[in-house]
């Protein structure tokens, strides 16, 4: 009796967490309502002109693999790169620009370049200025996503041009072991071999660095894992709600205060570009429900319009599609109540156009 019990514990501790993983996973990957269609069952209609025809409905839609990214792209993307430009490659430059670039060049010259003045030395600001004329230096730092929020961000950047003309005098003396040690500093491959090369990877370096910092202190961050390109799996790092989640995977929408980085099966970050959702498969299935129901109208047009009479002119019409129209005629033409498969196929596209239009009115919100 013992054993029978601890076996039936065990059972239901093994059915739990089977029935978790599966409703997880599906939750986290929905498949497409249109797939649940079953088979239409043979019925009967009546023509206008008195005649009964046997019918079934005709489904010969695909259900294509939602890619959420193309793995090949991303692999074209960073295989001949060096750690620098990979990680520089992956910094979101489009959130950078939106939060942390509030101001123009002139807006930041007009507001700050007093301060800087009174605080460096008037012919060191004159060299620096010689070498690395501030507006030309200030662009090219935002252009490459360098955060620039306040006088001191702005003060950095400009000192920064002290560091890269010393450095210059450095690459410029050195010799072929001396260039080596200072790719070596970086991480960079022996390919690096002149100075504008050096100095875009030593730039970069900065503003990932600066990225980070920025990231670490004002937000947490979120890691979403996704197998071969495909499916989410799994989220860690900062706890998501369950409406955060299935707006992230459903809209792409980042919650406030969050950073997300999405890493694919071997744990590698992706680049920032890459910003997966279900949004446009949804709008791809929802499209194809629409099609599914024109073309459905189209084999039902012999049950509710008369064969023309010989010799009689065709009468022009407009071809027009109303989706609650469609389905109003199909319920007329099957006694009132539609068939189970069609049922299904109206939940369908009611849930997809909920999706469609709950999307619209997110990501109108977001900044």
């Amino acid at each position: 009796m013992k054993k029978l019990i601890f076996f039936l514990i065990v059972l239901s501790v093994l059915l739990g967490f089977g029935a978790f993983y599966y409703f997880t996973e599906n939750d986290m990957n929905p498949q497409s309502p249109l797939a649940r269609i079953p088979a239409s069952k043979p019925h009967k209609h009546a023509t206008p002109d008195a005649d009964v025809i046997e019918h079934t409905h005709t489904y010969d839609h695909t259900h294509d693999n939602h890619k959420l990214y193309d793995p090949s792209s991303v692999e074209r993307v960073d295989s001949d790169s060096h750690p620098i430009q990979r990680n520089w490659e992956r910094i979101d430059l489009e959130t950078i620009r939106e939060k942390y670039q509030p101001y123009t060049i002139d807006q930041m010259n007009k507001l700050w370049t007093q301060d800087y003045s009174n605080q460096i030395n008037k012919d060191k600001k004159s060299k620096l200025d010689k070498a690395y004329p501030p507006h030309k230096w200030l662009k090219r730092n935002l252009d490459l996503g360098q955060p620039i929020r306040n006088y001191t961000d702005y003060r950095i950047v400009l000192q920064r041009r002290m560091y890269m003309v010393n450095r210059k005098a450095l690459w410029n003396a050195a010799g072929r072991a001396g260039k080596q040690s200072l790719r070596h500093s970086l991480q960079l491959p022996d390919g690096i071999d002149t100075w504008k090369e050096y100095e875009e990877a030593f730039l970069k370096f900065w503003i990932v660095a600066s990225y980070e910092s920025l990231l670490s202190e004002e937000t947490e961050t979120v890691y979403v894992h996704i197998a071969n390109g495909n499916n989410f799996t799994k989220f860690t790092g900062a706890r998501l709600k369950r409406n955060q989640k299935t707006d992230l995977m459903y809209y792409g929408i980042v919650p406030e205060g969050l950073h997300v980085v999405y890493l694919d099966e071997n744990e590698n970050a992706l680049p920032a570009r890459i910003k997966p959702r279900f949004y446009e498969w949804y709008l791809k299935e929802l499209e194809q429900g629409y099609a599914i129901v024109e073309k459905i109208i189209s084999e039902h047009k012999d049950f509710y319009i008369s064969q023309p009479i010989k010799n009689a002119k065709p009468k022009k019409t407009e071809k027009t599609f109303n989706i609650q129209d469609s389905f109003a005629l199909l319920r007329d033409l099957h006694w009132d109540e539609l068939p189970k498969d069609l049922q299904t196929l109206q939940s369908a596209i009611r849930k997809l156009e909920v999706i469609k239009r709950q999307g619209e009115e997110k990501m109108q919100l977001q900044p």
